[in-house]
């Protein structure tokens, strides 16, 4: 093989090499930074999602804005999501336990009820935020108090959340009210499964 022709077949796979690691890194700083995909792994948001429903994930939501009622969020319960390093840790570490076939038990998908400073009650399997009784026609399910004492005062850049499959969900009722922190995204698409494509 003439050396002219080595040398062009080593540029080729070098310019593919380079291509591949480009592409690898806009899709980590995609998946880690801006947007990600995320599968429902409980049962606790039933029946606005399922297990396996796949979920896509605004990481820019709440850069400049904090959340609000209403809101489903995905967090990691325990773990601070905020800032670059941060995120790019939590993606590594995902990578690692899906090829263990794995996945993190304390990423949450759970509704936020009320943020910093609402007043949260619970009685009659019912739910008062601000001493108002809210309207929640996603609930399944009554909501039992559990663990918490009511009324409570959401601290500051905390928010309380719950999961729609009231009777059936770890949530701020269990673990008190969440730092913002926490939180990786907002849950912005389903796309999976396909009968049930859209906003959710």
């Amino acid at each position: 093989m003439p050396e002219e022709e080595k040398i062009n077949i080593g540029k080729e796979i070098l310019e593919w090499i380079i291509y591949f690691v480009a592409a690898a890194l806009v899709a980590s700083f995609l998946q880690s930074q801006l947007y990600a995909l995320t599968t429902v792994h409980q049962s606790s948001m039933q029946n606005t999602f399922f297990e396996g429903h796949t979920l896509i994930m605004n990481k820019l939501s709440y850069q400049y804005s904090e959340p609000k009622a209403g809101d489903i969020i995905i967090f990691l319960k325990g773990e601070n999501t905020k800032g670059f390093l941060n995120k790019y840790k939590v993606f590594f570490k995902d990578i690692e336990l899906r090829f263990n076939n794995s996945f993190r038990t304390n990423r949450l998908i759970k509704r936020v009820i009320a943020v910093g400073g609402d007043k949260v009650d619970i009685h009659d399997g019912q739910v008062f935020i601000n001493d108002q009784l809210i309207d929640e026609p996603y609930v399944k399910g009554i909501t039992p108090a559990w663990e918490v004492e009511y009324p409570l005062i959401v601290p500051e850049d905390c928010v309380f959340v719950m999961g729609d499959n009231r009777e059936n969900s770890q949530d701020s009722r269990s673990f008190g009210p969440i730092h913002i922190d926490s939180i990786e995204g907002k849950a912005i698409f389903r796309v999976y499964p396909f009968s049930q494509v859209g906003k959710p």
